[in-house]
């Protein structure tokens, strides 16, 4: 008795899955794709205009501002400058299972938090949350993703910055600047790769501690910027003659204390900004065989005679004023005997 009454609720439940598997069936990806775009699209409150082709019936060439693969399966979400949403961030989004690129750009109207099940977007390769208003903290569940490249630029996001993300081992771009973030920087938030450089910007927060040393180790590198925080301790270890920096360094508005004389710069390095801090020692002279067009050293402790040559003309004396001593063109020539 016992064993026909478990072969008829096998039955039952074999039959149970065949109904679920035949009905899901009916409904290709492309499909199920669209359904979330229409859940998104009420998320956001169903606006009038925006995502009119959103529509049950329609394919993904009327998809737009989603773009889909040649299976028809959305893989990017390219959201920007819609300036009548006023809503959160739409959860449903992480129900496209193949997005590789989410983008949100100039949205004022957007607010509350970023979704923690964005992190289970596990295709997600390119992040953009910019020039919004979302708010609390950066989901450290967003380590189960692919990122390579995550953008949180000018937000108001707070808290710090997950350790987590170290997790990630394509991410080669990070920029959460101009938020509230505090703590301290994790060593290994993003790592150069061979074929993209790496690239750093942290500016306008509230980060403390040291910049880690681990960043020694970055032989390529796009940008490292982390201006106008609460930053201590040695950063030289960030120059080298033979590093290949082709855009910025930018640490100024912190209290970084090192000696400059010896540093060796990238000849590569386009912008440097180490003003407002407490560097001591003297300028450089490998500044001359650099391709440096914008220079501040402004508002330090450096001394010393500014070396001349090669194109050290271009820097006009705003470069180096309010320093402890310096001296030469273009600030008043040294003293006798200096």
């Amino acid at each position: 008795m016992a064993a026909r009454a478990s072969h008829s609720v096998l039955l039952l439940l074999l039959s149970f899955q065949l109904i679920i598997t035949t009905s899901f069936c009916q409904f290709p990806p492309s499909d199920r794709d669209l359904a979330v775009l229409i859940k998104i699209r009420e998320q956001f409150g169903n606006p009038p205009d925006e995502f009119a082709g959103w529509r049950p019936g329609t394919t993904c060439s009327s998809w737009w501002p989603a773009s889909c693969n040649g299976q028809g399966r959305v893989t990017g979400l390219y959201l920007g400058n819609m300036f009548h949403i006023n809503s959160t961030l739409p959860p449903a989004i992480a129900e496209l299972e193949m997005l590789d690129t989410l983008s949100f750009f100039n949205m004022p109207g957007l607010h509350g938090p970023i979704p923690d099940s964005f992190g289970n977007l596990r295709h997600l390769s390119i992040l953009v949350i910019m020039l919004i208003n979302v708010s609390g903290s950066i989901p450290a569940s967003l380590s189960r993703t692919n990122l390579t490249s995550a953008t949180f630029f000018r937000n108001r996001l707070t808290g710090t910055i997950p350790r987590s993300l170290e997790r990630l081992p394509y991410l080669s771009y990070f920029n959460a600047a101009y938020n509230d973030l505090v703590g301290t920087i994790p060593p290994r938030l993003a790592r150069s790769r061979p074929d993209m450089p790496f690239g750093l910007t942290l500016d306008g927060n509230r980060l403390s501690g040291t910049i880690p040393w681990t960043y020694a180790f970055e032989r390529n590198m796009l940008v490292f910027s982390v201006a106008n925080n609460r930053l201590t301790g040695d950063a030289s270890f960030l120059f080298g003659r033979h590093k290949t920096v082709s855009g910025t360094i930018d640490l100024s508005g912190n209290r970084l204390r090192f000696n400059l004389t010896g540093v060796e710069m990238p000849q590569q390095l386009g912008f440097l900004n180490l003003s407002h801090n407490r560097i001591y020692g003297g300028v450089p002279a490998s500044l001359r065989e650099t391709r440096v067009s914008v220079l501040d050293l402004s508002y330090n402790e450096l001394c010393g005679e500014i070396p001349t040559g090669g194109h050290m003309v271009q820097f006009k004396a705003a470069a180096y004023e309010h320093n402890k001593c310096l001296c030469g063109t273009p600030l008043p020539p040294c003293a006798k005997g200096r």
